[in-house]
């Protein structure tokens, strides 16, 4: 663990606070906590005016932005609203940069204050009282995330200590009033306004003392223009497909939805940052002894790339560090694995929620988990913990993996950027032997919501049907890591329901006469490897599709005869009771061994049960159900340094034909050999 004055670990604040808590005399309450889930009647124009006196500044930028009247009217709203003095506070620093006196908000330039109004609101009711640790389910009308933090403070008053909690928005603008309910949304009181200034996200970075020797590795690595990418130039959709212009209906795993396409496409990134401190504890005390440490990782699992010298080449060692600990999306704390209500589906003493990502370094994987202690949820980076290598029989040393920190335990330090995320982390990130032969020697059961960085900056991956959305599901064209031989289809990533029936509660649904494919995550090493798709039986809505994989050298264009069919086509709509399936309850079964006779004779047709790892919303297991299987479309050998790609095409003649394309699943024959069928 490293130590400085900016920095903590997650266990030694808590322990601090808790401490705190224990010894003082006085009591634990929240900063203002204002007027909780009250019904006032008012909307949220109303309810600021009639506190005039204390955001007049504030109404006036929301009139001269022309958001006043959306306030005034129907809808689902979030308000951060700043006090007059927040507001003076902004001008006044305004000035100083812009070399201009401002003394109202009507003296600001025009995209200046209308900066300042949409940066403050959020087009959904949120309310914080709700809220765990982590960012909003949607970004603010600027397009930017914001992220709640907790922290703290004391008061001392006639020998009483008060312990306050304070709910921290982008860590320095604290909420003193929350969850002021109005009719048309929620309001917020904060006391300093929410900066809008637009960092990229390098320059979290590189604006650090702390952080100096990873922002010199990723100039001398020629990753900062990368890293200065924010939209996507040719994306286009047509605007009375986004959001509340949206009339496209579609149905979709006997549910439906209407469809709100993907604006504009941003790109964004997070970053896993070691401080100079971490560095320094370790030698490595400058940007050559950083080199010689990732030479000494790296040559000996990249032997053909020892002589690569030239540190933009992303097959050079210190290059493929710095890379390692770059995701090609932006994610909270809390995104990177299934929301906080689905994780309760989990069977948490047994299996840790866990997602699988693809850096910005050739080749190589980083598993991420969620660790549930005593209701504490702690993300770590290539932990080998609780379900060992998901094998019945493994046997080998547990591994605790890197801790993720969360906000509140990095204090005054700026995590966000807008087009990006800066997470610190508790140890030194390498994807080494270690990592890629033993930690992810094991099933990779791979969320498809994962598989486009699209997916999750957008916040469609993990999206809840929050106040304001009804049944809405987030649609893409073309998005990214997926490619199409057609435009005859339809791709969106559905919202989790209270009655879900996927894994993780949302699922990639594709509909019409799709043919496309999907760049698949790397094999952290060679072998023999077993590709699982998810299986689910809606014999009324699906088609018959036919996979195909082709492999390629990094970077090489695929062509026509690199395709090769896994088998023959799948009928999506056959019942897994069918006794081609051969699916059976294990409540029908007379014991283990005939369970066992049953999953093997299962597998011998390409056919598994659902895992029993994560249940449904009805507390009954994947496993248990007769409509969600998995189905082995391909076992052979692969090889760590290839590329590989899965496509899908519908041969059915059925424009409305649909496919949920919920989780794939890579698993070594160290794993499959093993009776890890179960889970």
């Amino acid at each position: 663990m490293f130590k400085s004055n900016r920095f903590s670990s997650g266990i030694t604040h808590g322990l601090s606070l808790l401490i705190c808590v224990l010894l003082f005399s006085g009591c634990f309450e929240e900063q203002h906590p204002g007027t909780y889930y009250t019904f006032t009647g008012y909307s949220i124009a109303d309810r600021l005016e009639s506190r005039s006196e204390d955001f007049s500044e504030f109404i006036k930028a929301l009139k001269r932005s022309g958001q006043w009247t959306e306030l005034q009217t129907y809808g689902f709203h979030t308000c951060f609203a700043p006090y007059n003095a927040a507001v003076r506070q902004f001008l006044e620093e305004r000035s100083i940069k812009d070399g201009v006196t401002y003394n109202s908000v009507e003296d600001l330039p025009k995209i200046v204050c209308d900066s300042l109004v949409y940066t403050h609101l959020v087009d959904i009711t949120c309310y914080v009282g709700e809220m765990a640790e982590g960012t909003f389910p949607k970004v603010n009308l600027i397009d930017r995330y914001l992220m709640l933090s907790f922290d703290s403070k004391t008061k001392v008053e006639d020998g009483d200590t008060t312990l306050t909690l304070l709910r921290c928005i982008n860590k320095f603008s604290h909420i003193v009033e929350k969850d002021d309910t109005c009719e048309n949304g929620v309001i917020h009181t904060i006391d300093h306004c929410i900066d809008f200034t637009g960092n990229y996200v390098y320059d979290l970075l590189d604006n650090n003392p702390e952080t100096s020797l990873f922002s010199q590795a990723i100039k001398y690595c020629g990753l900062r223009n990368r890293l200065n990418e924010y939209y996507d130039e040719d994306y286009h959709v047509g605007l009375d497909s986004v959001g509340s212009a949206s009339r496209v209906h579609l149905h979709a795993s006997t549910r439906d939805y209407v469809l709100e396409y993907w604006e504009k496409r941003k790109v964004g990134f997070t970053i896993f940052v070691e401080p100079d401190s971490l560095f320094n504890s370790r030698g490595i005390m400058d940007l050559d002894d950083l080199a010689a440490y990732a030479k000494q990782v790296y040559d000996p699992i990249y032997p053909d790339a020892a002589d690569v010298t030239d540190p933009t080449d992303p097959r050079n060692s210190l290059n493929r560090f710095i890379s390692y600990h770059i995701l090609p999306f932006i994610a909270g704390h809390d995104n990177f694995n299934t929301r906080k209500d689905m994780i309760s589906m989990f069977h948490v003493n047994s299996y840790d929620p866990q997602d699988y990502f693809t850096p910005l370094a050739p080749s190589s994987m980083l598993r991420i988990s969620t660790d549930i202690e005593d209701g504490t949820e702690n993300v770590y980076i290539n932990r080998l913990w609780k379900e060992g290598n998901g094998s019945t029989v493994f046997k080998g040393e547990k591994q605790r993996g890197i801790l993720v920190l969360k906000g509140s335990d990095l204090k005054d330090v700026n995590q966000i950027a807008m087009n990006g995320m800066i997470h610190y982390i508790d140890d030194i990130l390498v994807y080494d032997s270690n990592v890629r032969d033993y930690i992810l020697d094991r099933r990779l059961r791979i969320d498809c919501g994962t598989l486009s960085p699209d997916f999750i900056t957008s916040g469609a991956r993990g999206a809840q049907p929050y106040q304001g959305s009804g049944k809405r599901s987030i649609g893409f064209k073309d998005p990214a890591g997926f490619h199409s031989f057609n435009s005859d289809y339809r791709i969106h990533l559905r919202p989790v329901d209270d009655d879900t029936y996927t894994y993780e509660g949302d699922a990639v649904d594709i509909e019409g006469l799709f043919d496309m494919y999907v760049k698949l995550p790397p094999v952290p090493h060679d072998g023999t490897w077993q590709l699982r798709v998810s299986f689910r039986a809606l014999t009324q809505y699906c088609g018959i599709v036919q996979y195909y994989m082709a492999k390629a050298a990094p970077g090489a264009e695929l062509t026509h005869d690199m395709w090769v069919p896994l088998g023959l086509p799948c009928d999506l709509r056959v019942e897994l009771n069918d006794p081609n399936v051969g699916w059976i309850s294990d409540d029908n079964m007379e014991d283990e061994d005939a369970i066992d006779a049953l999953d093997k004779s299962m597998k011998n047709r390409s056919w598994m049960k659902g895992p029993d790892s994560q249940t449904t919303c009805n507390a009954e297991t994947h496993r248990s159900q007769d409509h969600m299987g998995r189905l082995i479309i391909s076992t052979e050998y692969m090889y760590a340094n290839m590329d590989y790609y899965l496509r899908f095409k519908q041969l059915l003649d059925k424009p409305d034909a649909q496919y949920c394309f919920d989780y794939i699943e890579l698993v070594p024959k160290s794993v499959y050999d093993n009776y890890e069928d179960k889970h």
